[in-house]
């Protein structure tokens, strides 16, 4: 594997506890900077916490993701909102898709996931290739001084998560830092019990790979990005800094 993969497990209990609110909001605020460019994509767009929300806001916004567990529950809230879009499930280094965008977004730190630094580099050049003349990427990702809030390798640690179908699952989680600490995993294993009986398990690779500004601002360059501007997540106009995750707004000429 070249990026970490959500099974149907940790799909199914990708949401509780989460709120995107604040991400949501920052993507929109960036999409209406840039004038609202359409059509849409958002590649790693996993069960639609950014992707409903551009639907929503009046956006034509296609979905891409590697997990078929993922894009079943995007569609089923898709289904449920009465909204339409199309959904692809595809890895996003072999990105094959019928029309260009002229916005694409990966919020949350997804484009850490593909951990394989020459497979990223091949994600970077399709989502150009994918961009209409002028278009927009707009991504986030963090730097190695986000590594101190991760576990600390070889560390082991429990969670316990009640689902909302009445299960509970335990899972066992394992760190290690990876490539002098410019990766991060922590491999899962996924339990569900209902009651005291194991009904299912699975395991969840988890890896991020972490940047400095000047390298991946290097990558966009080889990969053909005209105009880079880089701002601290999520805020606007402001210089990233010590554990500030980082944004990159890329045009493609």
């Amino acid at each position: 594997m070249k990026q970490s993969f959500y099974g149907k497990l940790y799909s199914q209990g990708y949401e509780i506890g989460t709120d995107p609110a604040k991400i949501v909001k920052f993507y929109l605020e960036q999409w209406e900077r840039l004038a609202k460019p359409v059509p849409v994509l958002e590649p790693m767009c996993g069960t639609g916490l950014n992707l409903i929300p551009f639907l929503q806001a009046g956006a034509v916004c296609d979905g891409l993701d590697a997990s078929p567990h993922m894009l079943s529950i995007c569609q089923r809230k898709l289904d449920e909102s009465g909204l339409t879009s199309h959904l692809y499930q595809q890895n996003l280094e072999i990105m094959e898709l019928p029309q260009r965008y002229g916005f694409i977004l990966i919020p949350g730190g997804s484009f850490g996931h593909i951990y394989d630094k020459a497979v990223a580099s091949q994600c970077l050049k399709r989502m150009r290739e994918h961009l209409l003349p002028g278009g927009w990427l707009v991504f986030d990702v963090r730097p190695p001084t986000f590594l101190s809030i991760f576990g600390q390798d070889g560390l082991v640690d429990h969670d316990l998560v009640e689902y909302p179908d009445g299960s509970t699952v335990f899972t066992t989680g394992y760190w290690q830092h990876l490539e002098e600490g410019r990766v991060v995993r922590k491999w899962n294993k996924l339990e569900r019990f209902v009651g005291n009986h194991l009904i299912e398990a699975e395991t969840f690779d988890y890896h991020e790979r972490l940047y400095d500004r000047s390298e991946m601002e290097a990558e966009l360059v080889a990969a053909g990005y005209d105009e880079i501007l880089v701002t601290k997540a999520f805020e606007q106009n402001s210089i990233p800094v010590d554990k500030d995750g980082m944004v990159f707004c890329c045009r493609s000429g």
